[in-house]
């Protein structure tokens, strides 16, 4: 469990966007203009958006305790914690359709291929700007699967939030360490 609780520890880090210890509906909104920032830049790359709503993500996926409420890093690592020990297939299942929900920003077609702007676009909303890191975690995607599509982003931020297996290599955990 501790290997889970460290990765979460790193996902909660990426989701408070405005460094104050707790998700709030701040940290919701910095990350609204992120994805309203990102399309401008996509354009006609983007997908119409019509199926990603920022809100409704933090309220199912982040806010754990109800829509809205606060949580520090303790409550989130003890709610989905909760959510993990209760039923590990479906808490996978859950982090899979978080993961795709936000993929779907992107692209309907999950086997579309990723390129290196598009894949650091996903991590900027996830709070690493680091232009450097991201680059290194791309090449480390290509390393191991060739071209990434949008599905094994999808799959590898699962398996980040998601997996207690230290022996596996996990992507975004190497990602997010680089």
């Amino acid at each position: 469990m501790d290997y889970l609780k460290s990765k979460w520890a790193i996902w909660f880090k990426s989701l408070d966007a405005n460094h104050d210890n707790k998700l709030s509906i701040e940290d919701m909104e910095i990350s609204a203009k992120k994805f309203i920032e990102i399309q401008k830049i996509l354009g006609d790359k983007a997908n119409d958006n019509a199926g990603f709503d920022n809100t409704k993500w933090w309220n199912t996926y982040i806010f754990r305790k109800g829509p809205g409420v606060s949580l520090t890093l303790e409550e989130f690592q003890a709610s989905l914690g909760e959510s993990y020990q209760k039923d590990k297939a479906a808490f996978y299942q859950e982090m899979e359709r978080c993961f795709s929900d936000i993929a779907s920003f992107v692209a309907e077609n999950k086997d579309r291929p990723i390129v290196e702007q598009e894949f650091a676009f996903g991590f900027k909303v996830f709070g690493q700007e680091d232009s450097a890191q991201v680059a290194k975690a791309y090449q480390l995607f290509k390393a191991t699967k060739g071209q990434p599509n949008v599905q094994h982003i999808v799959d590898a931020w699962a398996q980040f939030i998601a997996d207690d297996d230290a022996s596996k290599q996990d992507m975004i955990h190497e990602a997010l360490l680089l």
